[in-house]
């Protein structure tokens, strides 16, 4: 049997430049899940530590110092470590970040394979024969997978694990509307005969519902996605796979289980508000971030309409519910003040135009605070030329 460590999508050396005031923690937050992923494989007993593509966020804007810590802590699993280019870090030869990876291996004992040929690569796990099939990307884009030379191989279906390795899209998993992230299908990964197939580029886990405490069989195809969340818009936990793997024969026999791994994460979270209390946006942005983990970044949007003394005040409310986050953002342009009727005839006469006009709006919040706001600085603007 063959136990593997799968992860991939890991973008080190993305930059978090939206984020100054902590995007030293959410870099280094990168690497030490990463370190740790290596720590479970070790105590999982894995035989390989396998990623599956784009480890780096790009291949000419990583520091050499980041390339160094991320051979360091590859190298420092005991078993064997592939790495296959993907198509923020693809490989041709020519890239910045590869040439520093292998610079920062030169000189050191180490057990990583940098995948660099469309070739069958072979590693022995104990007793066990291994055979990787590497599809990898030459460029960040292409409308043709690389999976081409793989279905012309003589795959041997006897004494030997057979893996595909792949990065792109996979058709009704990942969104790719363009065809230009070498799309794949499950019918064409299934119609080449290898034993299990590991996939990276797509950033949530598929399948997403294998157990952390029990192992699943009757998957072929995996795609682990990315081990800590990368932004907003990216909806997982952060996630690695462990996988065994036994062959009878011909006959392989695979069972998955997932190991949850990130440690920061994002939020972003749309709140809709009422004026129905003197307390409804500290209400409903407390409840909206109730047993959120606070090791996170936010963005709220917040929209609907609050009474008067809290619309006034949203900003420090903001700031005492949200602040013990990482770091958080507040959108807010579709949230108004309320504006009764009691309130326009007590700033304005009865019937004159500025009142008519805003009763005209008081089924319309939105319009309503639009029209008050342009009312107010035309009263503004009359002082001012007036004094």
């Amino acid at each position: 049997m063959v136990r593997l460590f799968v992860t991939g999508d890991n973008h080190l050396g993305k930059k978090y430049d939206r984020y100054p005031e902590v995007k030293e923690k959410l870099i280094q937050s990168r690497f030490d899940v990463l370190q740790n992923m290596v720590q479970k494989a070790e105590a999982e007993g894995c035989d390989l530590f396998v990623v599956t593509g784009d480890l780096f966020d790009s291949v000419s804007t990583v520091k050499v110092s980041d390339v160094k810590k991320a051979a360091d802590i590859l190298a420092s699993f005991t078993g064997s470590v592939i790495v296959l280019p993907g198509n923020h870090d693809y490989y041709t030869g020519e890239e910045k970040v590869w040439k520093d990876f292998e610079h920062a291996l030169f000189s050191r004992d180490h057990n990583i394979t940098l995948i660099k040929e469309f070739r069958p690569y072979f590693f022995d796990a104990g007793e066990e024969k291994i055979a990787v099939y590497p599809a990898f990307c030459q460029s960040r884009h292409s409308r043709e997978n690389n999976l081409g030379w793989i279905r012309e191989a003589q795959i041997q279906a006897e004494g030997i694990i057979n893996i595909g390795l792949a990065h792109g899209a996979i058709k009704g998993v990942t969104p790719d509307m363009e065809g230009i992230y070498f799309l794949m299908t499950e019918e064409e990964l299934s119609h080449i005969p290898v034993d299990v197939w590991l996939i990276g580029h797509t950033h949530i886990p598929y399948p997403d519902h294998l157990s952390e405490d029990a192992d699943t069989p009757g998957y072929k195809i995996f795609n682990a996605g990315t081990h800590e969340q990368t932004d907003l818009h990216n909806h997982t936990d952060g996630n690695g796979f462990i996988l065994s793997i036994e062959k009878q024969g011909s006959a392989a026999s695979v069972c998955a289980r997932k190991y949850v791994s990130g440690k920061v994460h994002y939020y972003d979270l749309d709140i809709p508000v009422k004026p129905d209390s003197d307390t409804a946006l500290a209400d409903a942005v407390k409840a909206a971030v109730n047993g959120k983990d606070r090791n996170a970044v936010v963005r709220i949007r917040v929209s609907g309409s609050v009474r008067q003394a809290e619309y006034q005040e949203k900003d420090r409310i903001y700031r005492e519910l949200l602040g013990s986050f990482l770091t958080y953002e507040t959108e807010d342009r579709e949230l108004s003040e309320e504006i009764t009727v009691d309130r326009i005839r007590e700033e304005f006469a009865q019937t004159s135009f500025a009142a008519q006009l805003l009763e005209a709006f008081i089924d319309q919040p939105k319009e309503l605070q639009m029209v008050y706001e342009l009312i107010q600085r035309c009263r503004e603007n009359e002082r001012r030329s007036s004094g």
